[in-house]
């Protein structure tokens, strides 16, 4: 009797029966929907609790950013500082993610947070930035950012929740406190470390260099229009900094880059739809969380909008895919270039582009964020009923978490 009820106790706490993040409707609403429906709705559940994060966090690094383009900090201290603040949030997003998506499943959320923070340790980072050792041993070699891309986070946490819930049937006390955490963990974090990683790098790779080929053997229009409609899959991937080398050394050796732009159109095109949303939905916590998260989105940051609105509303993101591809295409027709690496692509980038190129890439701005807007607008998308809140904080104040609202029973199962 005392051995279930201490099994009960330590599931509680380490998220088995997680009660701090209830949901509307009946759970059966889940199932329903085509599995692709059912997938933008775990994504976009998953980065609800994490929003908030990273809007502060896109809040302080777009300040850190006006530091530096107005020479207010001369000595660069504060801008470091700040920078540093908004860093940690992007830097553990891949660890919050795992414990967030083993919230949603019901899994064991430290668990989780080992395989959302193994590309972390020092050690074993090191080792995969060498390879040397993993080469020794005849291993496929990954590299780290691509282990800890958002995609092979949620598989891996998915995989360890199925391992957890089938040793789980048993009913063995034993077998819950022991077998299964040590079996999870000897099994995921190889396949993350040895299969998926090494897969990812290899595809990364390969994309990147089609991608190139694109870009630098004259189908410049082309490569515009491939690489803006698929930029935010590649975001999630963890694959949106694959042409960073091309860039760099484009610019170091004409003092011009040409792919750059077309990532500031996917921007925008990711805040275009986030409007689109705020205009056309009748919940005013929606149009506050679209407005503030499509206004981020403008300045660069575009997780919020991505995650929070565009995702989790899908028909906006694919609105979003529209107007990046058709952006990306205008720059690259009319060849915009910036003169220097952007840590930010959106409004931001406007002082580092071309003087001859500058009114394509305002124009190009305005076509990606109209045409995402635009198509958001008319093909329209499952909008939530307000819902008002039942009680106040205890400070008396709403948190930002309060923006996000639940989709009611009978519209989540009406979404497609």
């Amino acid at each position: 009797m005392n051995q279930d009820l201490l099994s009960k106790e330590m599931s509680s706490q380490t998220g088995g029966e997680d009660k701090q993040e209830p949901t509307s409707g009946n759970d059966k609403t889940v199932t329903k929907g085509n599995p692709i429906s059912r997938l933008f709705d775990f994504i976009s559940g998953v980065f609800t609790s994490i929003l908030p994060a990273l809007i502060g966090a896109g809040i302080i690094q777009v300040i850190a950013s006006v530091l530096l383009y107005l020479d207010i900090d001369s000595n660069f201290k504060i801008f470091t500082i700040v920078m540093y603040i908004s860093g940690i949030v992007f830097y553990l997003l891949p660890f919050m993610v795992a414990v967030s998506a083993a919230k949603k499943l019901g899994s064991n959320i430290f668990i989780a947070a080992v395989i959302g923070g193994c590309s972390f340790f020092p050690s074993l980072t090191e080792v995969l930035k060498s390879a040397k050792e993993i080469s020794s041993t005849s291993l496929p070699v990954a590299e780290p950012q691509y282990i800890s891309s958002f995609i092979l986070i949620l598989i891996a946490v998915w995989l360890a929740a199925k391992i957890e819930q089938g040793l789980g049937k048993l009913n063995r006390y034993s077998i819950q406190l022991l077998v299964a955490p040590t079996l999870t963990l000897i099994i995921i974090v190889p396949l993350l470390l040895f299969v998926f990683g090494p897969l990812w790098t290899t595809l990364a790779h390969t994309l990147s260099e089609e991608f190139s080929s694109l870009f630098f053997f004259n189908s410049e229009v082309l490569a515009g229009l491939l690489y803006g409609g698929t930029i935010p899959l590649l975001h999630f991937s963890g694959m949106k900094y694959m042409l960073v080398n091309d860039m760099l050394e484009s610019v170091a050796a004409t003092g011009y880059d040409y792919i750059a732009p077309v990532m500031v159109a996917a921007v925008m095109a990711q805040a275009g739809a986030a409007f689109g949303v705020c205009i056309k939905s009748k919940n005013s916590k929606v149009k506050a969380l679209a407005a503030t998260t499509g206004l981020l989105a403008m300045l660069g940051i575009i997780e919020p909008a991505m995650y929070g609105v565009n995702v989790r509303f899908k028909k906006p993101f694919l609105a979003a895919l529209i107007g990046g591809a058709i952006g990306g295409a205008f720059m690259c027709f009319f060849e915009t270039a910036l003169t220097a690496f952007s840590g930010l692509y959106g409004l931001m980038t406007l002082p580092l582009v071309t003087d001859s190129t500058l009114v394509y890439a305002v124009l190009g701005m305005v076509i990606s964020f109209v045409t995402a807007g635009v198509i958001t607008y008319f093909m329209g998308f499952a909008d939530e009923q307000e819902e008002h809140s039942k009680g106040a904080t205890a400070s008396g104040i709403s948190t930002a978490s309060d923006l996000v609202v639940e989709k009611s029973a009978n519209q989540l199962g009406d979404s497609n």
